[in-house]
């Protein structure tokens, strides 16, 4: 599970790292304390024409937009009618009614410093762990993302479309599994553009690609304790990210 993070960078310093073309929205960055339901940097790459089945076609853009984190279903009633689906299973993610029609075509990339687990020590105590790409790293975590239209809005409306993502993880790499037994699916350079393309659809051979090359990141992360001060919501700034 992650149930919180950490993007210790401005949007304009992460729309560098992933050399996007453009940024559409606006971002409350950096954050040391990002929870579910707030709104997150999501990376997609957008196609402007289709064919004649509707698929995406043509020149790609990058692009980041803010996405509220925990997918909303296109079918549901609304963010209200069932619990932020801030992660999914990769293992389950063509099963789940929730997450099965975003992973084929709508996947996306969420940027993070890294990452809070609560680790339980022999006694019981949980310790909130700090699991970080270094000062100067970021992750790029596998997302999915999903468009759900309010039916109290009129159709041209500009606030009637929410877009909504999940972070996929996975079973912990084995460098991490005495941490928490689950971490964020990690995306290299390589698996990155394959996982963006929105005019591929997945399948089980891209997700066990994009897992196998994810243990290899998830076991060069660095991690240490940090202070319980993380479990507040309200707390936000570098402090909680220091070791203590």
């Amino acid at each position: 599970m992650c149930g919180r993070f950490v993007v210790a960078r401005t949007i304009g310093e992460i729309a560098m790292i992933f050399e996007a073309d453009e940024v559409i929205g606006e971002y409350s960055l950096p954050s040391y304390n990002i929870a579910p339901t707030q709104n997150v940097p999501i990376l997609v790459d957008r196609a402007f024409e289709r064919d004649e089945h509707g698929n995406p076609t043509g020149e790609l853009q990058r692009e980041f937009h803010s996405a509220r984190w925990g997918l909303v279903p296109r079918w549901s009633k609304g963010p209200g009618d069932m619990a932020p689906l801030f992660n999914a299973r990769i293992e389950t993610l063509f099963e789940k009614p929730s997450f099965k029609d975003a992973v084929l075509r709508r996947r996306c990339l969420i940027p993070a410093s890294g990452y809070f687990e609560w680790q339980v020590d022999a006694a019981g105590e949980k310790h909130p762990v700090y699991i970080n790409a270094g000062e100067e790293g970021m992750f790029a975590f596998a997302g999915i993302y999903e468009w759900w239209a309010d039916p109290t809005k009129a159709a041209g409306a500009a606030d009637r479309w929410l877009l909504s993502a999940s972070i996929v993880t996975k079973a912990a790499a084995p460098e991490l599994a005495h941490i928490h037994d689950r971490n964020p699916v990690l995306l290299s350079p390589d698996t990155l553009d394959e996982w963006l393309d929105p005019s591929a659809d997945a399948t089980p051979e891209l997700l066990a690609a994009v897992a196998g090359v994810a243990d290899e990141i998830a076991g060069e992360a660095l991690f240490h304790e940090v202070s319980p001060e993380i479990g507040k919501v309200a707390t936000n700034g570098p402090q909680l990210i220091r070791a203590v």
